[in-house]
């Protein structure tokens, strides 16, 4: 669906210059897939026309080099024989541990103090494509260093990019869990077309995992793609950027992600425009993503270390047992963690029991972002690091999830009886007592 932002050039507008910023916000070979989709968003820019020095990827660049890849120097984005090596010709502009939600935000805001190497030029006259790719949670998603990206953050940062004329049209493309929760405020007018690969309140989806992720004779051992990113680009492959309008490109992409709720935020004035020129009409995935080999995004690293000790020979059987086993372990300790963290902030209510289920199952919406973003960033400073989830905070792919516990709690200040200091004490003391614990295990 990169044709959506890459293609949507009016004739008037044949003086103005196309843009992209992609990031992959993860780390290690477990998270493959998001390199991959990365490399493959930034194969199809080039093909969209859009000049290289016009576009900016960012991402760890780990992958590709790992000791476990087994085609060193190489991704893959699909399955199969001929699968395209869409590492080659990837150009990396940032890399390594200066990959942060920071520099993320300096480069779309054109900050040259922040951001040391390209930035993003675009005028009011340009389009922009944006495409984050990660784990994410309620209000926060992930990137491979430092602190995590809070909704608050990225709308202020949509907003000045408004007050500075960056753009024409800018369309962002989210592939997340709990991706739909991080656009609250777009307006009908503001000429930003937000798409996430799930709702508020679910997760997104791995795919090609397991027995599917087979490339030139050889497994992989890693999802190969998420669901929603696999679909809009090998839409736009097969199609050849064939000309179609924003709503019918969407609205099919929408049915293929058949796992997760496809949504749209924002600007949908130019959803009728063409998209590109007719090469291919009505084209449509002749392989789409088999629903067997998708998995939810939560569930990969557990389910990739099974199907590991499935696999392995014999003679490695013990360390893949021992890496699944401490994956489990890292999701139970998170499992405890935040049933605690509820449990003391609904200890002096009427009925402690009841509250701490409230709080560990409601989904309430965002509105106190400060309180919010105060106890998640209390979350990534004082809680345990999981080594197995190739975290480098107290989130992880998996406890992300429980940013909705945070939300609730800060939703529920009044009936908890308790303000943000509360509340972040409370945080901070069970991170710090489970942390305590981690390393008596360790």
């Amino acid at each position: 669906m990169a044709a959506i932002a890459l293609a949507m050039l009016l004739p008037s507008l044949a003086l103005a210059e196309k843009w992209a910023v992609i990031a992959a916000g993860s780390q290690g070979f477990m998270n493959y897939r998001h390199q991959a989709d990365a490399c493959h968003a930034y194969q199809i820019m080039l093909k969209s026309g859009v000049k290289a020095e016009n576009i900016i990827l960012m991402m760890q660049d780990d992958v590709a080099k790992s000791s476990e890849n087994p085609f060193p120097g190489q991704l893959f984005n699909k399955p199969g024989n001929d699968s395209p090596d869409v590492y080659k010709g990837c150009k990396v502009d940032y890399s390594g541990d200066i990959v942060t939600a920071q520099l993320f935000l300096d480069v779309l805001t054109s900050n040259t103090t922040g951001a040391k190497g390209k930035v993003l030029k675009s005028t009011e006259e340009d389009t922009v494509f944006v495409n984050f790719v990660d784990h994410g949670g309620p209000g926060i998603v992930a990137f491979p260093n430092g602190p995590f990206l809070h909704v608050k953050d990225l709308s202020k940062t949509l907003k000045t990019m408004q007050s500075k004329k960056m753009f024409k049209q800018l369309v962002f493309y989210m592939e997340a869990c709990e991706s739909g929760s991080m656009f609250p405020d777009l307006q009908a007018d503001g000429k930003i077309l937000a798409v996430t690969a799930s709702n508020g309140q679910e997760s997104s989806w791995g795919t090609y995992c397991g027995d599917a992720a087979m490339v030139k004779g050889k497994n992989i051992g890693s999802c190969l793609g998420d669901l929603f990113s696999v679909n809009w680009m090998e839409d736009d492959d097969l199609g050849k950027l064939a000309s179609e309008t924003f709503r019918s490109q969407i609205s099919k992409v929408t049915k293929l992600t058949n796992k997760s709720h496809v949504c749209s935020f924002g600007d949908k004035s130019f959803e009728n425009e063409a998209i590109g020129d007719v090469e291919v009409e009505g084209a449509v995935l002749s392989e789409t993503p088999s629903t067997d080999s998708s998995v939810d995004t939560r569930d990969i690293y557990v389910s990739q270390a099974f199907w590991a000790w499935q696999n392995v020979p014999e003679e490695m059987k013990s360390q893949a047992w021992t890496r699944f086993v401490s994956i489990i372990n890292d999701r139970e300790r998170d499992d405890q963690l935040f049933a605690k963290i509820g449990g003391k902030a609904c200890a002096d209510s009427q009925g402690p029991a009841e509250c701490q289920k409230k709080m560990l199952d409601e989904r309430s919406e965002l509105k106190d972002m400060d309180c919010h973003y105060t106890l998640a960033r209390a979350v990534h400073e004082h809680c345990p690091v999981s080594a197995s989830h190739h975290a480098t905070g107290g989130w992880n792919g998996y406890n992300m999830k429980f940013s909705q516990v945070l939300l609730n709690l800060c939703e529920g200040q009044e009936v908890l009886g308790k303000d943000l200091e509360q509340l972040s004490k409370i945080v901070q003391e069970e991170c710090i007592q489970a942390k305590g614990l981690t390393e008596v295990v360790i």
